[in-house]
């Protein structure tokens, strides 16, 4: 079954790497541990998750304080500001991320990618999501 990817991302932000023959990367570059990318995004993913288990605990809890004390109070409806609020965020987030699997996904065929110039692309690309996920 072929990926179907959002039209949005088949174009747009070019992150500056070019998919390169094996032969023209033999001169010896730093080799990029996988390990050292997934371990922060998950740690970062686990804060998020646990962010958000606590903010529908908290909910709950409001709730019933207010019930005791006030009367009733339309939780779904706050629920429902809070789930939009969250559903933008993650639209956001991943208008940022999306686009660059999408780059690095074309010409699989070419066993290496040439990135000069990465380190301001990427810190740009990480202050835009940590603006989001620490907002």
């Amino acid at each position: 079954m072929p990926l179907n990817i959002p039209s949005e991302y088949s174009t747009g932000f070019d992150f500056g790497f070019t998919a390169v023959e094996s032969e023209e990367s033999i001169i010896e570059k730093p080799v990029v541990n996988t390990q050292d990318i997934v371990q922060p995004v998950s740690e970062e993913l686990a804060i998020i998750s646990e962010k958000v288990n606590g903010i529908y605990t908290k909910i709950d809890d409001l709730e019933e304080i207010i019930k005791a004390g006030v009367g009733n109070f339309d939780v779904e409806s706050y629920k429902l500001l809070l789930e939009k609020d969250y559903k933008e965020k993650f639209k956001t987030l991943e208008t940022l991320i999306v686009p660059l699997l999408v780059n690095l996904m074309k010409d699989d065929t070419k066993d290496y990618i040439k990135w000069p110039n990465r380190k301001p692309i990427i810190e740009s690309q990480i202050q835009k999501i940590l603006a989001i996920t620490r907002a």
